[in-house]
């Protein structure tokens, strides 16, 4: 009996560090779920770049310096949702669905 007791306590140590080394908090499995929030985190970060180049983009055509006519024209003809006397407005409405 004396001769189990030092490989049963090895055996509970192995288990002990092999559980804590796939779900402790620094864990494999933790960090795959880490991984996977980076991926995540990445993509709306990429989104959220696009969307303020094309802020960029607008902010720079309104801006005096360089100042795009037909830009301020469309923007305010949707704003305001009027349009010039001799401008033709075609409305395309979606078919009924049935």
């Amino acid at each position: 009996m004396k001769r189990l007791i030092p490989s049963f306590l090895f055996a509970m140590m192995i288990a002990y560090f092999g559980y804590h080394a796939l779900n402790g908090e620094q864990g494999v499995l933790n960090w795959l779920v880490v991984q996977n929030q980076i991926r995540e985190t990445e993509i709306e970060l990429a989104d959220a770049r696009a969307e303020r180049e094309a802020l960029e983009v607008r902010a720079a055509r309104l801006r005096s310096d360089s100042l795009d006519l037909d830009y301020v024209e469309e923007r305010a003809t949707a704003l305001l949702n009027i349009a010039h006397p001799r401008d033709f407005v075609v409305d395309i409405a979606a078919p009924d669905e049935r």
